[in-house]
């Protein structure tokens, strides 16, 4: 089963992280949507997958900028990216193969281990936005809760009606 992520799905995440001239420099993009397009379920975990991710848009952004891991952003400004930086990109490229899962139960039980175990705001997002079903209203709550209290409400309030 290939993940229906495109070329454009990923420079659209990956834009406000490294700005357009990088993107249109190189084929980082297409490269990173491969890798997301490869994944099978019955071949590689979504831990498995993050990993694979992960390592590619490190190495990749360290190869492109020579070392220095500092990107021109489309204000033109410089910033030197951190490695929370990277896991959050990671999670943002993430968020576009759980946005692509149908949701039926066994892709609710895969995401939801995966966000009980990760640190993933895009699996929680997910979750809260088409898996409402398999909630009771108490876990629904909890989900709500965790998400308020992890994170700060500019990563949350563009989606978020509760």
């Amino acid at each position: 089963m290939a993940i229906p992520v495109t070329v454009k799905d990923v420079e659209r995440v990956l834009r406000p992280w490294l700005g357009s001239l990088l993107l249109s420099s190189n084929t980082f993009s297409t490269e990173i949507a491969c890798v997301v397009m490869e994944y099978a379920p019955y071949r590689q975990t979504l831990q498995q997958l993050r990993d694979c991710v992960a390592h590619d848009l490190l190495t990749g952004i360290n190869r492109i900028t020579g070392g220095s891991m500092t990107i021109v952003q489309d204000n033109y400004r410089t910033r030197r990216l951190t490695l929370r930086d990277m896991q959050v990109m990671t999670d943002d490229i993430m968020g576009l193969v759980f946005d692509s899962l149908t949701p039926f139960s066994a892709n609710f039980e895969k995401l939801n281990n995966y966000a009980l175990h990760e640190e993933s705001l895009a699996a929680m997002r997910v979750l809260y936005q088409k898996y409402r079903s398999f909630f009771t209203d108490d876990q629904y709550r909890f989900l709500i809760h965790m998400i308020k209290s992890i994170y700060t409400p500019e990563r949350y309030l563009m989606w978020m009606k509760d």
